[in-house]
C-alpha cells in the first residue's frame, strides 16, 4: 500500500510491540542503516555467531552487497529491491537460502516503507520458511522422480505392469501392449490371469502371496498373448508399499525370452546332432580302416586305398557343409563322386531319376558306396573298356509298410576283365554290409561274366522328394 505514513500514539511502546513478533524484524533508515531491531533479530544474530551489541548502525544494504557464499546471488538482488521500496513505496519480497553449518534453512524477506515525520524508513522482516520450502522441494523432487520413472517405464523395451492385491491390472506400459497385444484401456481392470495359459498350475493369488512374503523375486513362466501366441517370459516382481509400509500392489517386469529359449534348444539339438554325426563318421572311418587293412598287400597299398576312400568320404561331407548340413540332391552326389573317373558328358555313363534330397546319413553312405563301385569299374569294369556302359537309375516305389522307398540301381555292362566273385573285399563289404546297416535296409549285389548290378532300397526316413 502507498498510504504508509503513521503516527504512533504516545502511550504505545514500539520496542515491546516489535519484540513480540516471532519473525526477525529490523528498521532501516533511508540510507539502509539499521536503527532498530527486535528480540528475534538479536537472538538469531547471537545464535549464528554474530554480536547482538553491534547490529545498530550497520548498513544493511552494504552488507548485502558484500555477501559471498551460497546465497550471494539472492543477496545481490536485495539492495536494488530495498532502494526501490524506499523510492516507490512498493513492498519488496524475496526468498533465499541461509544455511547454518549443520542445518539447511530458507528465509523469506519482506520490506515495507514507512514514513515518520516525512522521513522514509524500511521495515525489514525475515521469516523462516524452511519447512514450507523443504516440503515444496520434496513435492517437486517427487514430481521429477515420478516423471523420470514414467518416461523410463514408457520407453523401456520390457513389459512393465502392476496389479492390485485382487490380481487386477492397474498399470500397463507400451512394451506390455506390444508383447501381449492388449491396449492399456482394454486390459486395465482385468485379472492378470487373462495372460495365463488355460492349464497353468498357479493362480495370481499364489504369486501375490509368495511375493508379499518375500519368497519370490524372479521366475520364468509361459504367458499368453491376445492372439493366443505363447511367450516364455522372465518375470521380476516386487511388492509396492504405501507410506505406512503396507503392501498395496505388486509390480512386474516381463522380459520376453522366447527367442533365447528357442536358440538354446537349437544349440542343444545341434550339439546332440554333432555328437551323433561324429559317432557315425567314426564308425564309417573305422570300418574303412579295418577293411582296407584286411585287403591291402602292403603299407603303401593301404595308404593309397585308405586315403582315396577317406577323400571320397570327405567329398560327401563337403557337399553337406555347402548345404548347411541339411540335404544333398542325389543326382549331384552321384555326378560329384563319378567326376574323378569320367570326363564330363561321357556317353558311357547315364544318370537318371526324379529329384530327391538325401539326408546326411544317406549322403555319406551312398557316397562311399558309389566311390567303391566307380573305383572297381575304373580298374576292371566298364570304365576300363571303351565300349563299357554304366546306368545309374533310381525311382520312388511303394514300400510294404505303406511308405515309399528310394530304389537305386547301379547297372554296369561291358567289363574289361572277368570280375572276381570273391565278396570278402572292402568294396563288397561296403555294398553288402556297411551301406545296408547304415541305412537300415538291405541290398543286392550280382556279379556276372560281363555285368555288375548293385541295388539298394533307401527307406523314406533318409530322403525327401526335392521341391
Amino acid at each position: 500500500m502507498r498510504n504508509d505514513r503513521i503516527a504512533a500514539p504516545d502511550h504505545l511502546d514500539l520496542a515491546i510491540f516489535m519484540d513480540s513478533l516471532p519473525d526477525e524484524v529490523a528498521i532501516l533508515d533511508s540510507d539502509g542503516v539499521v536503527v532498530a531491531a527486535n528480540a528475534a533479530w538479536r537472538r538469531f544474530s547471537q545464535e549464528n555467531g554474530g554480536d547482538p551489541s553491534h547490529y545498530l548502525g550497520v548498513n544493511y544494504i552494504d552488507v548485502c552487497r558484500g555477501a559471498a557464499g551460497e546465497s550471494s546471488v539472492e543477496a545481490g538482488l536485495i539492495p536494488d529491491g530495498l532502494l526501490g521500496t524506499l523510492q516507490t513505496g512498493e513492498p519488496f519480497f524475496c526468498e533465499y537460502p541461509c544455511d547454518s553449518p549443520s542445518v539447511k534453512r530458507w528465509f523469506e524477506m519482506s520490506a515495507t516503507r514507512i514514513m515518520v515525520n516525512d522521513h522514509a524508513y524500511l521495515t525489514v522482516q525475515h521469516r523462516n520458511i524452511t519447512t514450507r520450502r523443504v516440503n515444496q522441494d520434496a513435492v517437486e523432487q517427487a514430481f521429477i522422480d515420478n516423471s523420470a520413472m514414467s518416461a523410463l517405464v514408457a520407453g523401456t523395451s520390457d513389459a512393465i505392469l502392476t496389479y492390485d492385491l485382487n490380481g487386477c491390472i492397474t498399470t500397463w506400459n507400451p512394451a506390455a501392449e506390444k508383447l501381449y497385444g492388449y491396449p492399456a484401456e482394454e486390459i486395465i481392470g482385468q485379472s492378470l490371469e487373462v495372460l495365463y495359459p488355460p492349464d497353468w498350475p498357479h493362480g495370481v493369488a499364489h504369486y501375490r502371496d509368495e511375493i508379499v512374503a518375500g519368497r519370490l523375486e524372479r521366475f520364468e513362466a509361459t504367458r499368453m498373448a491376445r492372439d493366443g501366441q505363447m511367450h516364455e517370459v522372465w518375470i521380476s516382481c516386487a511388492p509396492i508399499r504405501s507410506s505406512r509400509g503396507d503392501v498395496v500392489a505388486i509390480s512386474n517386469i516381463h522380459r520376453d525370452v522366447t527367442d533365447l529359449r528357442k536358440a538354446e534348444k537349437a544349440r542343444e539339438t545341434i550339439a546332440r546332432e554333432v555328437i551323433h554325426r561324429a559317432k557315425n563318421m567314426l564308425s564309417i572311418v573305422s570300418a574303412i580302416q579295418r577293411q582296407t587293412a584286411r585287403s591291402a598287400g602292403s603299407l603303401d597299398e593301404f595308404n593309397r586305398a585308405f586315403g582315396a576312400r577317406i577323400k571320397a568320404l570327405s567329398k560327401s561331407t563337403d557337399m553337406l557343409v555347402d548345404g548347411a548340413w541339411t540335404t544333398v540332391r542325389l543326382g549331384d552326389l552321384l555326378r560329384d563322386h563319378l567326376s574323378p573317373f569320367i570326363p564330363e558328358g561321357d556317353p558311357r555313363v547315364e544318370i537318371a531319376g526324379p529329384s530327391v534330397e538325401l539326408v546326411p546319413q544317406a549322403v555319406q553312405t551312398l557316397g562311399i558306396a558309389v566311390h567303391e563301385l566307380a573305383t572297381n569299374s575304373a580298374k576292371y569294369g566298364a570304365l576300363a573298356h571303351p565300349h563299357g556302359r554304366i546306368t545309374l537309375r533310381w525311382q520312388l516305389v511303394a514300400s510294404d509298410a505303406g511308405g515309399r522307398v528310394l530304389d537305386l540301381v547301379w547297372d554296369e555292362q561291358g567289363l574289361a576283365t572277368m570280375p572276381s566273385t570273391d565278396q570278402s573285399g572292402f568294396g563288397s563289404t561296403v555294398l553288402m554290409s556297411l551301406a545296408p546297416s547304415m541305412l537300415d535296409t538291405s541290398s543286392a549285389l550280382e556279379i556276372g561274366e560281363d555285368a555288375v548290378r548293385w541295388q539298394i532300397g533307401v527307406p523314406e526316413s533318409h530322403f525327401d522328394p526335392a521341391p
